[in-house]
């Protein structure tokens, strides 16, 4: 399902899934890299269920997020297009806003985006009510997509943030940049199924077991 959705040619061919583990003292996230390409609007998640926001609609701020700005193509000193992405995407900088809060109605286990010309000063936060989770500064993500922080507006990839376990579920997430900018797309987010779902999948199962003994004792 998607709600809403820099141009250079670049390998974007860290599409190609890599697998690393991010350390964090406060949490333990589990975060690769790599989505699945699609034309003019870069990578987006190739995380099975999934909901991605890909910002296409208008320049609006979806209603979950505040700050931040809706942006299209390349300004200078203030935001450049992530690769292969002539789209509509999302900035957090001095020229918009110098953070922006994706708030969720209920816990998330999964959180991505495709990013482009990462910076080190850029940071992304996860939070249960006010309660920070985990912080990934831009040297981290970049070290974990095997680029450099440098702002290079070739280097695009798709950063990909799991749960290690329920202590790690995030219910909002904060894009910060101190500088101009951080520029990212095709945010992606998978649900903590509530516990009624739970439920019905336990008797879901349960019925299919009487009902396979029924048939073995028949």
């Amino acid at each position: 399902m998607i709600n809403n959705i820099k141009t250079t040619t670049l390998s974007i061919a860290l599409a190609i899934s890599t697998l690393f583990v991010a350390t964090s003292a406060s949490a333990a996230f589990t975060v690769t890299i790599g989505g699945t390409a699609v034309a003019g609007e870069g990578l987006k998640s190739s995380v099975a269920g999934a909901v991605t926001t890909d910002f296409n609609a208008n320049l609006l701020n979806p209603a979950n997020y505040s700050g931040g700005g809706v942006v299209n193509g390349s300004v200078p000193n203030d935001w450049a297009s992530p690769p292969s992405d002539t789209s509509n995407y999302f900035s957090v900088g001095p020229s918009t806003s110098a953070s922006a809060t994706i708030a969720f109605s209920g816990l998330q286990s999964y959180f991505g985006y495709y990013g482009g010309s990462p910076d080190d000063y850029n940071f992304v936060d996860f939070y249960n009510g006010q309660n920070k989770i985990a912080t990934f500064d831009g040297v981290t993500l970049a070290s974990l997509a095997s680029v450099a922080a440098n702002g290079d507006q070739s280097v695009g990839s798709y950063w990909n943030f799991t749960a290690g376990n329920s202590g790690d579920f995030f219910n909002s997430v904060m894009l910060r940049s101190a500088s101009n900018a951080f520029e990212t797309d095709n945010h992606a987010v998978l649900a903590v199924p509530e516990p009624e779902t739970y439920a019905m999948m336990l008797a879901g199962l349960g019925l299919i077991g009487f009902v396979a003994r029924r048939r073995k004792n028949g």
